[in-house]
């Protein structure tokens, strides 16, 4: 063979070998930053799902108490078991019947267990917590002493006529919350756990064996020590990467809404493996087949990279995205905050209002949550029909929304927030349980120009203070907090 062309077939593989390496490691990046994207989706949905899921189950207790309060001491205690009173959650499989721990010592229920006669309410851990705290808690998780297995407890002190008489409660046991975890997960290596304060593992979608365990002991890695300790300290997701079992793990967890664990969604890291075999020098024929090979993988890694590229575009914008009202999220509003903040430091104005629908748990308590959701649109929709295209209108969480509003002076910013008041108010949607008859918003305003002594936490919370004296007021009204300013004119 001609050495000369031999060289260019040989340069002609190096070179496209190193073209090619280069796109695996960027479509190695691409997959990396997708799967972190998908999880970020799979946790925010799983754990706003299983934070409701929990709560439904304290409201359906609190629901209970609340129809308990309506009859005497007597008429409660009358019937043990099967007690009427006490079956309002018969269509709900993942929770046991309701019952009380009376103060005297004895047990009614609404199902038909009774506890052996040396049983005391008193000594439970679910009893003692809940007079402690005299409000409805979670306990931690113990064995039950029938079934042996584990379950947490809800439960709430219970008064009628004023009178203390003990302890209402309900039980949910871990392989119901398992259950529905599983449900939530999609994907044959995705999967998740609930870890406690402490770091011990309450529940696990994968491997159960690790339930009962300790998360920082079983790892034994400092820097998963870090992670947890960071969503302690935050709302917002914190995503982490360990080595577990010689695996490498990447994950994101953060804290479950009205209850102090964490949800963690994992998933095990697979490698790109890439092997192009041994090329025979010695054989032109092979080098052409082994260079037309290499080139149909490049032009295969480049289309795939492409995709990931789109679905990781989409991705980045539902990570930006509130679901329900489809405008910015707590997430997204906390960085544009500080792109803005940056860059109006010594120059331009920023106002902040924030916002919160009056009376919104009567109207869900009273409407349903499907009805609220509807009016979390319909308010939104208002609002976006009010404000310019660069404005930052986000859903800070449940009822409450924010709003960023560049270069605008605390007086305009006024006018702008009376305007969303009174549209809201004219809107006129039917609430029954709220003085005004109908859906209405408090509106909390701060303004400043920033400089480097100033800090966004203290910015937000001069909005949230106006916003608490909105709600003093009486509610549907707009209140300004001028300390910022006046700070900022003053210095």
């Amino acid at each position: 063979m001609d050495l000369k062309f031999r060289s260019i077939i040989i340069l002609l593989i190096i070179s496209v070998s190193i073209f090619g390496i280069y796109n695996v490691g960027e479509l190695e990046n691409e997959i990396t930053k997708n799967q972190y994207n998908e999880l970020v989706n799979e946790l925010s949905k799983v754990t706003i799902d299983f934070s409701t899921w929990i709560s439904t189950k304290k409201e359906m207790l609190n629901t209970t108490k609340d129809f308990v309060n309506n009859f005497t001491y007597e008429e409660i205690t009358k019937e043990k078991i099967s007690n009427p009173y006490l079956n309002i959650n018969n269509d709900d499989p993942n929770v046991s019947q309701v019952y009380i721990g009376l103060k005297d010592g004895n047990f009614v229920t609404g199902g038909l267990w009774m506890p052996p006669d040396d049983y005391d309410p008193g000594t439970r851990v679910w009893y003692k917590d809940a007079v402690e705290r005299n409000e409805t808690i979670i306990s931690p998780i113990y064995t039950d002493r029938e079934t042996d297995s584990q379950l947490i407890t809800i439960s709430s002190p219970l008064y009628i006529d004023e009178t203390f008489v003990g302890v209402i409660s309900t039980d949910i046991f871990l392989n119901n919350i398992t259950d529905f975890l599983l449900k939530q997960i999609y994907g044959n290596n995705i999967y998740a756990y609930l870890l406690d304060r402490q770091g011990d593992i309450i529940v696990h979608t994968k491997n159960s064996d690790l339930v009962g365990k300790n998360a920082y002991e079983e790892v034994n890695d400092k820097v998963m020590v870090q992670y947890f300790e960071a969503a302690k300290k935050t709302e917002e997701i914190v995503d982490m990467q360990y080595v577990y079992n010689d695996k490498n793990i990447k994950g994101i967890t953060q804290k479950v809404k009205n209850i102090d664990w964490y949800l963690v969604v994992a998933v095990e890291e697979e490698n790109i493996v890439s092997a192009f075999g041994d090329i025979n020098k010695g054989n032109l024929i092979f080098n052409a087949f082994v260079v037309i090979i290499i080139i149909l993988l490049i032009f295969l890694i480049i289309r795939i990279k492409k995709e990931l590229d789109i679905k990781n575009q989409v991705l980045t914008i539902d990570n930006k995205m509130d679901f329900l009202t489809n405008i910015y999220n707590r997430r997204y509003f906390n960085e544009w905050m500080d792109k803005i903040w940056e860059e109006s430091k010594g120059r331009t104005e920023i106002s902040l209002l924030m916002m919160d629908l009056d009376n919104f748990k009567k109207y869900n308590d009273y409407y349903g949550h499907v009805k609220g959701d509807e009016v979390l649109k319909k308010v939104t929709n208002i609002v976006m029909h009010l404000i310019r295209k660069e404005d930052v209108f986000a859903r800070y969480g449940g009822e409450e929304f924010a709003l960023i509003l560049h270069n605008v002076s605390l007086e305009n910013a006024e006018k702008i927030g009376s305007i969303i008041r009174e549209a809201i108010y004219v809107a006129n949607i039917r609430h029954e349980k709220s003085p005004f008859n109908r859906v209405t918003i408090s509106i909390g305003i701060a303004s400043i120009v920033p400089s480097n002594n100033d800090r966004i936490r203290n910015f937000i919370n001069a909005s949230d203070k106006a916003l608490y004296e909105a709600k003093e007021k009486g509610r549907n009204c707009v209140v300004l907090n001028t300390e910022m300013k006046d700070k900022g004119e003053n210095s």
